[in-house]
């Protein structure tokens, strides 16, 4: 079957296949000329019952030009259907899958999977295949530490025990023959608690005693409200004149102050003192006093 480009009127030979697989669209070999080989068909010429010398020549100037137009790549080569059939392209989009299928049917390349391969690095090629070597921390003795730990929390101890020494010998009682032997051995000593605010006095009272020169009298009552015993306060007297202003002041200490029978170590717990003094003060114009407790 003949088939003429419509381009540059070359004659080339099809096949009923060709024509059906492609829907008829050939491509020109010597033009490159895309057309429907179905509509230009065209009959080739019977033989003649006499053998005529032009007939002949023309046949074969025909088979010649049919040959060239053909295959457009390799003149030289004689025509077939293969050569062709090489000419005819379908102008029908065609999925990129579907010619993967067509070409690996065809054995024209290998089927493999469509995974990612992984770059090749020739300089990371013993990275992956060479041993690693994992060093592992040789374990330390956990005990120095505890030791240390032990020693560190020892001596803190110590140190707050030493200086609440006080607080803990009232607020615990049964731990004071061990603070009294710790002091021993550290040459100090367990004072008593010194809360000036749970000393209060009850009543007092500053008068000129005849009987005493015209010396004043002063009469006081000191509590100790805390339910453990404390160190004995100071004693605070100021003389003061009409004006309130301060003409006399003294200090007296524990020993001056207290009664006879009082104890002159502690301050007993809930306990009272009655204080009683003769002051000396002819030559002073009082007109009142002041009384304070406090520690030093």
């Amino acid at each position: 079957m003949l088939t003429c480009c419509p381009g540059c009127s070359t004659t080339f030979r099809v096949t009923p296949e060709q024509l059906k697989m492609r829907a008829g669209k050939v491509r020109c070999g010597k033009c490159q000329t895309v057309f429907n080989a179905l509509e230009s068909l065209a009959e080739a010429p019977s033989p003649q019952p006499s053998t005529e010398q032009p007939d002949r020549i023309e046949h074969e100037q025909f088979r010649e030009s049919s040959s060239e137009l053909a295959v457009a790549d390799s003149p030289d080569t004689a025509p077939s259907e293969a050569g062709a059939a090489d000419e005819i392209e379908s102008t029908m989009p065609v999925s990129p899958e579907a010619v993967r299928d067509s070409a690996v049917a065809a054995g024209l390349v290998a089927a493999r999977e469509t995974t990612e391969i992984p770059g090749y690095n020739k300089w990371a090629e013993g990275a992956f295949t060479a041993p690693i070597s994992v060093s592992v921390p040789t374990s330390r003795p956990a005990w120095p530490f505890v030791v240390v730990a032990l020693l560190l929390l020892s001596t803190l101890v110590a140190q707050i025990a030493h200086y609440y020494r006080a607080e803990l010998a009232v607020s615990t009682p049964s731990l004071r023959p061990v603070l009294e032997s710790a002091c021993a051995v550290l040459d100090c000593e367990i004072p008593l608690p010194r809360h000036v605010e749970l000393v209060s006095i009850e009543a007092s009272d500053l008068q000129v005693d005849p009987t005493q020169g015209g010396a004043l009298t002063l009469t006081a009552t000191l509590k100790n409200r805390a339910a453990y015993a404390q160190a004995w306060p100071l004693l605070e007297i100021t003389l003061t004149d009409v004006q309130d202003n301060a003409v006399l002041r003294r200090v007296l200490q524990p020993a001056e102050y207290l009664p006879p029978k009082a104890d002159p170590t502690l301050f007993p717990p809930n306990g009272e003192a009655a204080v009683r003094l003769w002051l000396e003060a002819k030559d002073v114009a009082a007109a009142g006093y002041r009384l304070y407790v406090f520690y030093p």
